[in-house]
């Protein structure tokens, strides 16, 4: 396997051992960072979620009609590790809701809602949303992490931003 280098002045080249190298340069990367908009009804926000956009982080806007909703993609061998990140940029309003495809469960653990802030709630369901009382700041990650239908994906990093964590949350 040949050595693979990166220079300002030469850009990629090869050359005799192994490794990488980079010379002059840096190797960097940013997360990618998607505002979604207000689809106006209940309906889809946008088109279901591609595994090429694992990693992104989703604005989430206030909405102004009806339940949206966005479709996760189907969970596969090649789908476990795709991970996507939801963040709320003002109070929704409405309800964001993201659907398992078909009977892919989502499993998921958040704020009960009604003030106990000791309490949790917990689900295998096929949707996770953001409550309409969802304020600015409210945050949760969804990974796939099976390709079992049954435990296919997996809530984390919870932010529950309303006070005593009473309800930016739901499942079904």
């Amino acid at each position: 396997m040949p050595k693979v280098n990166y220079s300002t002045t030469k850009g990629l080249y090869q050359e005799s051992g192994s490794n990488l190298a980079l010379t002059g340069g840096s190797l960097s990367s940013k997360r990618p960072v998607v505002a979604l908009s207000d689809a106006g009804a209940a309906t889809l926000n946008r088109g279901d979620l591609k595994v090429s956009e694992s990693g992104t982080l989703f604005t989430v806007p206030a909405l102004t009609s009806g339940t949206q909703t966005i479709g996760l993609p189907a969970v596969a061998a090649a789908t476990v590790g795709v991970t996507y990140s939801f963040v709320t940029v003002a109070t929704t309003g409405q309800i964001l809701s993201l659907l398992g495809n078909g009977s892919d469960k989502i499993i998921a653990a958040w704020p009960k809602g009604d003030g106990d802030n000791a309490a949790i709630s917990q689900a295998y369901a096929t949707s996770f949303s953001f409550a309409a009382a969802a304020v600015i700041g409210s945050h949760f990650s969804i990974t796939c992490i099976s390709s079992a239908a049954g435990t296919g994906w997996l809530v984390t990093e919870v932010v529950d931003g309303l006070a005593a964590n009473t309800g930016c949350f739901s499942a079904a």
